[in-house]
């Protein structure tokens, strides 16, 4: 049964991966004009919703481990829209490096590797970390 539900899994990351990558580039894309103009936290807010959804789509398709690290991307935009991060530079920085390796872990994923969420610990905690939160 574990290889049919495997087999799903991947299907329906298939039908789904297209709509997450697009949402992640525009998340991108708002953090991207949040680090140019940082009086204008409407970035951040559009930022935090477009990780909003992507946590949501993971979670309906039962990708926990990568719904996990996209709920922390959430929570340190957040952080970052109430200037409430030690260095903001370092925050955006994590941020943004979330959000270029997680398309490739769910490439991976695509690809018929397992998900491995121990994978995806270090970047998990370095975006606990800009946020002040210790790591798990």
């Amino acid at each position: 049964m574990s290889g049919l539900r495997d087999a799903i899994d991947h299907t329906m990351l298939g039908w789904i991966k297209p709509e997450l990558d697009e949402v992640l580039r525009q998340a991108r894309i708002e953090l991207e004009g949040f680090v140019e103009t940082t009086d204008d936290p409407s970035r951040m807010r559009l930022c935090a919703g477009y990780l909003h959804q992507a946590q949501g789509t993971l979670r309906m398709v039962e990708l926990y481990a990568p719904a996990m690290v996209v709920e922390e991307m959430e929570r340190l935009a957040d952080a970052l829209r109430d200037n409430a991060t030690a260095d903001r530079d370092a925050a955006s920085a994590a941020l943004l490096r979330g959000m270029l390796l997680l398309p490739d872990y769910l490439e991976r994923l695509q690809g018929g590797h397992r998900d491995i969420p121990i994978v995806l610990l270090p970047l998990l905690n370095e975006l606990r970390a800009a946020r002040g939160e210790s790591g798990l």
